[in-house]
Protein backbone atom coordinates (compact mmCIF):
# COMPACT_ATOMS: atom_id res chain seq x y z
CA UNK A 1 0.00 0.00 0.00
CA UNK A 2 2.96 2.26 0.62
CA UNK A 3 3.70 2.27 -3.11
CA UNK A 4 0.19 3.31 -4.27
CA UNK A 5 -1.58 6.65 -4.15
CA UNK A 6 -3.85 6.46 -1.08
CA UNK A 7 -6.12 9.16 -2.45
CA UNK A 8 -6.98 6.84 -5.40
CA UNK A 9 -7.78 3.98 -3.08
CA UNK A 10 -11.30 2.56 -2.82
CA UNK A 11 -13.43 1.59 0.17
CA UNK A 12 -11.32 -1.51 0.77
CA UNK A 13 -8.21 0.65 1.12
CA UNK A 14 -10.11 2.99 3.44
CA UNK A 15 -11.20 0.07 5.60
CA UNK A 16 -7.58 -1.07 5.86
CA UNK A 17 -6.57 2.43 6.91
CA UNK A 18 -9.35 2.45 9.49
CA UNK A 19 -8.19 -0.93 10.74
CA UNK A 20 -4.59 0.26 11.02
CA UNK A 21 -5.66 3.39 12.90
CA UNK A 22 -7.89 1.38 15.24
CA UNK A 23 -5.09 -1.07 15.95
CA UNK A 24 -2.71 1.83 16.58
CA UNK A 25 -5.19 3.44 18.97
CA UNK A 26 -5.74 0.13 20.74
CA UNK A 27 -1.99 -0.43 21.11
CA UNK A 28 -1.53 3.14 22.34
CA UNK A 29 -4.25 2.61 24.96
CA UNK A 30 -2.64 -0.70 25.93
CA UNK A 31 0.73 1.05 26.25
CA UNK A 32 -0.83 3.65 28.54
CA UNK A 33 -2.23 0.87 30.74
CA UNK A 34 1.14 -0.87 30.78
CA UNK A 35 2.89 2.38 31.72
CA UNK A 36 0.46 2.90 34.57
CA UNK A 37 0.76 -0.73 35.65
CA UNK A 38 4.57 -0.61 35.62
CA UNK A 39 4.49 2.60 37.66
CA UNK A 40 2.06 1.10 40.21
CA UNK A 41 4.05 -2.11 40.60
CA UNK A 42 7.30 -0.14 40.98
CA UNK A 43 5.68 2.01 43.70
CA UNK A 44 4.45 -1.12 45.49
CA UNK A 45 7.95 -2.62 45.35
CA UNK A 46 9.55 0.59 46.61
CA UNK A 47 6.95 0.88 49.37
CA UNK A 48 7.47 -2.75 50.41
CA UNK A 49 11.24 -2.38 50.45
CA UNK A 50 10.96 0.83 52.45
CA UNK A 51 8.64 -0.88 54.93
CA UNK A 52 11.15 -3.72 55.29
CA UNK A 53 14.04 -1.27 55.79
CA UNK A 54 12.00 0.78 58.28
CA UNK A 55 11.22 -2.35 60.30
CA UNK A 56 14.90 -3.38 60.22
CA UNK A 57 16.00 0.10 61.30
CA UNK A 58 13.38 0.18 64.06
CA UNK A 59 14.33 -3.20 65.48
CA UNK A 60 18.05 -2.48 65.20
CA UNK A 61 17.61 0.88 66.96
CA UNK A 62 15.47 -0.69 69.67
CA UNK A 63 18.03 -3.41 70.27
CA UNK A 64 20.93 -0.96 70.16
CA UNK A 65 19.19 1.35 72.63
CA UNK A 66 18.57 -1.60 74.95
CA UNK A 67 22.26 -2.57 74.80
CA UNK A 68 23.44 1.00 75.40
CA UNK A 69 20.97 1.73 78.21
CA UNK A 70 22.67 -0.43 80.83
CA UNK A 71 26.19 0.70 79.92
CA UNK A 72 25.15 4.37 79.71
CA UNK A 73 23.51 4.19 83.13
CA UNK A 74 26.71 2.83 84.69
CA UNK A 75 28.82 5.41 82.86
CA UNK A 76 26.49 8.19 84.00
CA UNK A 77 26.69 7.07 87.62
CA UNK A 78 30.49 6.95 87.49
CA UNK A 79 30.65 10.39 85.89
CA UNK A 80 28.50 11.80 88.70
CA UNK A 81 30.86 10.19 91.21
CA UNK A 82 33.78 11.69 89.26
CA UNK A 83 32.26 15.18 89.49
CA UNK A 84 31.77 14.74 93.23
CA UNK A 85 35.36 13.57 93.80
CA UNK A 86 36.72 16.38 91.61
CA UNK A 87 34.70 18.91 93.63
CA UNK A 88 36.01 17.40 96.88
CA UNK A 89 39.55 17.53 95.53
CA UNK A 90 39.18 21.19 94.57
CA UNK A 91 37.75 21.96 98.02
CA UNK A 92 40.65 20.15 99.70
CA UNK A 93 43.14 21.99 97.47
CA UNK A 94 41.62 25.39 98.34
CA UNK A 95 41.80 24.51 102.02
CA UNK A 96 45.45 23.52 101.57
CA UNK A 97 46.19 26.73 99.70
CA UNK A 98 44.61 28.79 102.49
CA UNK A 99 46.64 26.93 105.12
CA UNK A 100 49.83 27.44 103.10
CA UNK A 101 49.07 31.14 102.69
CA UNK A 102 48.39 31.47 106.42
CA UNK A 103 51.63 29.68 107.23
CA UNK A 104 53.84 31.63 104.80
CA UNK A 105 52.36 35.03 105.66
CA UNK A 106 52.04 34.50 109.42
CA UNK A 107 55.19 36.44 110.27
CA UNK A 108 54.15 39.40 108.12
CA UNK A 109 50.66 39.48 109.62
CA UNK A 110 52.07 39.28 113.16
CA UNK A 111 54.50 42.07 112.28
CA UNK A 112 51.64 44.23 110.97
CA UNK A 113 49.67 43.63 114.16
CA UNK A 114 52.71 44.68 116.23
CA UNK A 115 53.23 47.78 114.10
CA UNK A 116 49.57 48.76 114.39
CA UNK A 117 49.78 48.28 118.16
CA UNK A 118 52.88 50.48 118.29
CA UNK A 119 50.97 53.26 116.55
CA UNK A 120 48.04 52.92 118.96
CA UNK A 121 50.31 53.01 122.02
CA UNK A 122 52.21 56.05 120.72
CA UNK A 123 48.97 57.96 120.06
CA UNK A 124 47.63 57.02 123.51
CA UNK A 125 50.80 58.16 125.24
CA UNK A 126 50.79 61.46 123.34
CA UNK A 127 47.00 61.82 123.80
CA UNK A 128 46.50 62.19 120.05
CA UNK A 129 43.20 61.32 118.34
CA UNK A 130 43.26 58.38 115.92
CA UNK A 131 41.92 60.77 113.28
CA UNK A 132 45.45 62.13 112.86
CA UNK A 133 46.47 58.64 111.75
CA UNK A 134 43.61 58.32 109.25
CA UNK A 135 44.05 58.14 105.50
CA UNK A 136 42.14 61.41 105.04
CA UNK A 137 44.32 63.41 107.42
CA UNK A 138 47.58 62.03 106.08
CA UNK A 139 46.43 62.62 102.48
CA UNK A 140 45.55 66.25 103.25
CA UNK A 141 48.58 67.14 105.39
CA UNK A 142 51.31 64.57 104.69
CA UNK A 143 50.80 63.37 101.13
CA UNK A 144 53.43 60.88 100.02
CA UNK A 145 51.81 58.71 97.39
CA UNK A 146 50.00 59.44 94.17
CA UNK A 147 46.82 58.12 95.74
CA UNK A 148 47.21 60.66 98.58
CA UNK A 149 47.50 63.44 96.02
CA UNK A 150 44.39 62.21 94.22
CA UNK A 151 42.39 62.23 97.49
CA UNK A 152 43.60 65.78 98.20
CA UNK A 153 42.67 66.88 94.66
CA UNK A 154 39.23 65.25 94.90
CA UNK A 155 38.47 67.07 98.19
CA UNK A 156 39.53 70.43 96.72
CA UNK A 157 37.47 69.91 93.57
CA UNK A 158 34.43 68.96 95.65
CA UNK A 159 34.74 71.96 97.99
CA UNK A 160 35.71 74.64 95.48
CA UNK A 161 34.03 73.48 92.23
CA UNK A 162 31.29 70.85 92.55
CA UNK A 163 29.45 72.22 95.60
CA UNK A 164 29.49 75.86 94.34
CA UNK A 165 28.36 74.77 90.87
CA UNK A 166 25.52 72.78 92.38
CA UNK A 167 24.44 75.84 94.36
CA UNK A 168 24.80 78.08 91.32
CA UNK A 169 22.42 75.99 89.21
CA UNK A 170 19.71 75.86 91.89
CA UNK A 171 17.30 78.68 90.88
CA UNK A 172 16.43 79.88 94.41
CA UNK A 173 20.04 80.25 95.58
CA UNK A 174 21.38 83.71 94.72
CA UNK A 175 24.85 84.28 93.36
CA UNK A 176 25.70 86.19 96.52
CA UNK A 177 25.22 82.99 98.54
CA UNK A 178 27.79 81.24 96.38
CA UNK A 179 30.26 84.06 96.93
CA UNK A 180 29.61 83.93 100.67
CA UNK A 181 30.25 80.16 100.53
CA UNK A 182 33.61 80.73 98.85
CA UNK A 183 34.59 83.32 101.44
CA UNK A 184 33.48 81.06 104.29
CA UNK A 185 35.35 78.07 102.88
CA UNK A 186 38.54 80.13 102.54
CA UNK A 187 38.26 81.33 106.14
CA UNK A 188 37.29 77.93 107.53
CA UNK A 189 39.90 75.95 105.62
CA UNK A 190 42.59 78.49 106.44
CA UNK A 191 41.64 78.28 110.10
CA UNK A 192 41.52 74.51 110.03
CA UNK A 193 44.89 74.24 108.28
CA UNK A 194 46.44 76.70 110.74
CA UNK A 195 44.96 74.84 113.71
CA UNK A 196 46.11 71.48 112.41
CA UNK A 197 49.62 72.65 111.72
CA UNK A 198 50.14 74.74 114.88
CA UNK A 199 48.22 72.69 117.46
CA UNK A 200 48.64 69.15 116.20
CA UNK A 201 50.97 68.57 113.28
CA UNK A 202 53.84 70.76 114.50
CA UNK A 203 53.39 69.75 118.14
CA UNK A 204 53.25 66.01 117.43
CA UNK A 205 55.14 65.96 114.15
CA UNK A 206 57.56 63.25 115.30
CA UNK A 207 54.82 60.86 116.45
CA UNK A 208 52.61 61.48 113.41
CA UNK A 209 55.53 61.10 110.99
CA UNK A 210 56.69 57.93 112.74
CA UNK A 211 53.16 56.58 112.60
CA UNK A 212 53.04 57.46 108.90
CA UNK A 213 56.32 55.60 108.35
CA UNK A 214 54.96 52.64 110.27
CA UNK A 215 51.78 52.64 108.17
CA UNK A 216 53.96 52.58 105.05
CA UNK A 217 55.70 49.49 106.46
CA UNK A 218 52.30 47.89 107.08
CA UNK A 219 51.26 48.67 103.50
CA UNK A 220 54.52 47.22 102.22
CA UNK A 221 53.93 44.05 104.24
CA UNK A 222 50.41 43.79 102.83
CA UNK A 223 51.91 44.06 99.36
CA UNK A 224 54.30 41.21 100.22
CA UNK A 225 51.36 39.17 101.51
CA UNK A 226 49.47 39.73 98.25
CA UNK A 227 52.51 38.64 96.23
CA UNK A 228 52.88 35.51 98.33
CA UNK A 229 49.18 34.71 97.90
CA UNK A 230 49.42 35.21 94.13
CA UNK A 231 52.55 33.08 93.91
CA UNK A 232 51.00 30.26 95.93
CA UNK A 233 47.80 30.29 93.85
CA UNK A 234 49.81 30.15 90.61
CA UNK A 235 52.06 27.35 91.87
CA UNK A 236 51.30 24.18 89.89
CA UNK A 237 53.01 21.92 92.43
CA UNK A 238 50.26 20.27 94.48
CA UNK A 239 52.33 17.69 96.34
CA UNK A 240 52.11 19.50 99.68
CA UNK A 241 48.29 19.46 99.76
CA UNK A 242 47.84 15.70 100.26
CA UNK A 243 45.55 15.21 97.25
CA UNK A 244 46.80 11.72 96.36
CA UNK A 245 43.70 9.99 97.74
CA UNK A 246 41.50 12.09 95.46
CA UNK A 247 43.80 11.57 92.46
CA UNK A 248 43.66 7.80 93.00
CA UNK A 249 39.85 7.85 93.14
CA UNK A 250 39.66 10.04 90.03
CA UNK A 251 42.08 7.76 88.16
CA UNK A 252 40.11 4.64 89.19
CA UNK A 253 36.81 6.19 88.11
CA UNK A 254 38.28 7.25 84.75
CA UNK A 255 39.66 3.75 84.24
CA UNK A 256 36.27 2.26 85.12
CA UNK A 257 34.47 4.59 82.70
CA UNK A 258 36.97 3.68 79.93
CA UNK A 259 36.47 -0.02 80.68
CA UNK A 260 32.68 0.26 80.50
CA UNK A 261 32.92 2.23 77.24
CA UNK A 262 35.13 -0.49 75.77
CA UNK A 263 32.65 -3.16 76.90
CA UNK A 264 29.85 -1.13 75.33
CA UNK A 265 31.76 -0.88 72.04
CA UNK A 266 32.47 -4.61 72.08
CA UNK A 267 28.79 -5.39 72.72
CA UNK A 268 27.73 -3.12 69.84
CA UNK A 269 30.33 -4.67 67.52
CA UNK A 270 29.08 -8.13 68.45
CA UNK A 271 25.49 -7.06 67.83
CA UNK A 272 26.34 -5.53 64.43
CA UNK A 273 28.29 -8.61 63.31
CA UNK A 274 25.74 -11.24 64.37
CA UNK A 275 22.36 -10.20 65.75
CA UNK A 276 21.85 -7.35 63.29
CA UNK A 277 22.39 -9.71 60.35
CA UNK A 278 19.91 -12.18 61.85
CA UNK A 279 17.31 -9.42 62.21
CA UNK A 280 17.85 -8.35 58.61
CA UNK A 281 17.48 -11.92 57.34
CA UNK A 282 14.34 -12.48 59.40
CA UNK A 283 12.58 -9.30 58.32
CA UNK A 284 13.66 -9.55 54.70
CA UNK A 285 12.61 -13.22 54.62
CA UNK A 286 9.06 -12.33 55.66
CA UNK A 287 8.55 -10.19 52.55
CA UNK A 288 11.06 -11.76 50.18
CA UNK A 289 8.59 -13.96 48.26
CA UNK A 290 6.04 -11.17 47.87
CA UNK A 291 8.64 -8.69 46.66
CA UNK A 292 10.18 -11.32 44.38
CA UNK A 293 6.76 -11.99 42.81
CA UNK A 294 6.19 -8.28 42.27
CA UNK A 295 9.63 -7.88 40.72
CA UNK A 296 8.94 -10.83 38.39
CA UNK A 297 5.59 -9.30 37.44
CA UNK A 298 7.31 -5.95 36.92
CA UNK A 299 9.93 -7.51 34.66
CA UNK A 300 7.22 -9.19 32.59
CA UNK A 301 5.27 -5.94 32.33
CA UNK A 302 8.39 -4.04 31.29
CA UNK A 303 9.14 -6.53 28.54
CA UNK A 304 5.56 -6.21 27.27
CA UNK A 305 5.78 -2.44 27.66
CA UNK A 306 8.94 -2.29 25.56
CA UNK A 307 7.44 -4.56 22.90
CA UNK A 308 4.23 -2.52 22.62
CA UNK A 309 6.20 0.73 22.73
CA UNK A 310 8.33 -0.40 19.77
CA UNK A 311 5.20 -1.48 17.90
CA UNK A 312 3.42 1.83 18.57
CA UNK A 313 6.46 3.76 17.35
CA UNK A 314 6.60 1.71 14.14
CA UNK A 315 2.85 2.17 13.62
CA UNK A 316 3.20 5.88 14.24
CA UNK A 317 5.99 6.13 11.64
CA UNK A 318 4.02 4.03 9.14
CA UNK A 319 0.82 6.07 9.58
CA UNK A 320 2.71 9.33 9.32
CA UNK A 321 4.65 8.26 6.21
CA UNK A 322 1.82 6.47 4.32
CA UNK A 323 -1.47 7.98 5.49
CA UNK A 324 -0.87 11.47 6.86
CA UNK A 325 1.44 12.30 3.94
CA UNK A 326 -1.53 11.82 1.54
CA UNK A 327 -4.60 12.52 3.63
CA UNK A 328 -3.19 15.12 6.01
CA UNK A 329 -3.05 14.67 9.73
CA UNK A 330 -6.53 16.15 10.04
CA UNK A 331 -8.20 13.13 8.41
CA UNK A 332 -6.16 10.39 10.03
CA UNK A 333 -8.42 9.80 13.02
CA UNK A 334 -11.29 7.42 13.65
CA UNK A 335 -14.06 10.02 13.47
CA UNK A 336 -13.02 11.59 10.16
CA UNK A 337 -12.27 8.22 8.57
CA UNK A 338 -15.74 7.01 9.60
CA UNK A 339 -17.26 10.04 7.90
CA UNK A 340 -15.28 9.32 4.71
CA UNK A 341 -16.40 5.66 4.87
CA UNK A 342 -20.08 6.67 5.07
CA UNK A 343 -19.65 9.00 2.08
CA UNK A 344 -18.13 6.21 -0.01
CA UNK A 345 -20.70 3.69 1.23
CA UNK A 346 -23.51 6.00 0.09
CA UNK A 347 -22.03 6.03 -3.44
CA UNK A 348 -21.19 9.72 -3.31
CA UNK A 349 -17.51 8.94 -3.93
CA UNK A 350 -15.53 6.08 -5.44
CA UNK A 351 -12.08 7.02 -4.13
CA UNK A 352 -10.75 8.34 -0.87
CA UNK A 353 -9.71 11.57 -2.56
CA UNK A 354 -13.27 12.10 -3.82
CA UNK A 355 -14.66 11.33 -0.37
CA UNK A 356 -12.40 14.00 1.14
CA UNK A 357 -13.59 16.51 -1.46
CA UNK A 358 -17.21 15.63 -0.72
CA UNK A 359 -16.58 15.95 3.04
CA UNK A 360 -15.07 19.38 2.51
CA UNK A 361 -18.07 20.45 0.43
CA UNK A 362 -20.46 19.36 3.18
CA UNK A 363 -18.51 21.13 5.90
Amino acid sequence: MAEQNILAGDMKVLQQIMGDIKEHNDKTALLDKLNSSVSDIQKQIDSSKKAVQDEIDGRVKSSTDAICAGFDKSIGQDREKLKTVQAEREKAKLAGVRERIDAETASLRVENEDLAEQINEAFIQENISKFFNSRMFLSMFQSRKISDGLIYLAVMIALYILIPLAGYFVPRIPVEAVLIYYAAMIIVLTSVYRFMYEKKLVKHIDVITAAHDTKDKICANKGKIRKIMKSIKKDQNEEMYGLEIYDDRIRNLNDEISSIEEQKKAALDEFNSTVKLDIMKEVQGQSADRIKDMEAELEKKILEQNRIDDLVKKQRIYISSNYEAYLGKEYVNAEKLQSLFLIMKSGAADTIGQAIAAYKNRH
